[in-house]
């Protein structure tokens, strides 16, 4: 006979060096080195001792606890999540990466929504904002289900590094991410794929200066 008093065991993935203790009864442990490896390896590379970093679509939290690492503890990095399911997800992943001084997380959607995802995240019951809520910040990451242009189409400000991830399928082609970053001042310098079959577009871009304003 199982004792109810007794807490429940905590299942934890490591998505690319990153614990992310799940909600429970799961349990056990599973490895995801090459997790988000296309987003990890630019947030690794281009945020600096600190950054303000935005992640619209927080998933797992590993972005957010990676960004949180790389500014060092002195930036400061706010992810934006409108599924309940994956917001706790996120703050428990933070806490046990012990980066809750730096990075937060919003129970928000920015962008529009597609319902089909909840099958994926839960429900998106946060607060729904607008494609230009984005608060500005010297690196931005989207991933963010298919509202990634609707974003990128009235960003009003100009981080120094954009890292996004395309869904071709929900209406979101890589292409077309190449050509509004191109519109907005912006140099692809590095592409990669993501997605359980490698189908996902990831496109990292730096700001041109001689493009354009800041």
């Amino acid at each position: 006979m199982v004792d109810a008093t007794e807490e429940p065991t905590v299942r934890t993935r490591v998505l690319n060096g990153v614990a992310v203790p799940s909600v429970p009864p799961e349990e056990e442990q599973d490895y995801y080195p090459n997790h988000e490896r296309a987003s990890i390896r630019s947030l690794r590379r281009h945020v600096r001792r600190g950054d303000s970093v935005v992640v619209v679509g927080g998933g797992w939290g590993a972005s957010t606890v990676v960004a949180a690492r790389m500014t060092h503890f002195e930036g400061e990095v706010t992810a934006f999540e409108p599924s309940s399911e994956m917001v706790d997800t996120i703050r428990h992943a933070l806490t046990v990466n012990g980066v809750t001084d730096v990075a937060s997380v919003e129970h928000a959607a920015i962008g529009p929504v597609r319902e089909a995802n909840a099958k994926y995240f839960g429900p998106a019951d946060g607060d729904r904002l607008p494609p230009e809520a984005v608060p500005a910040c010297d690196v931005l990451e989207l991933d963010c289900e298919g509202a990634e242009l609707a974003v990128l189409r009235v960003l009003d400000f100009r981080p120094r590094v954009i890292i996004v991830e395309g869904h071709p399928h929900i209406g979101c082609p890589g292409d077309e991410v190449k050509a509004e970053l191109d519109r907005l001042g912006y140099d692809v310098v590095d592409e990669g794929t993501a997605g359980m079959d490698d189908d996902l577009p990831v496109i990292t871009a730096l700001r041109d200066e001689r493009k354009g304003p800041t």
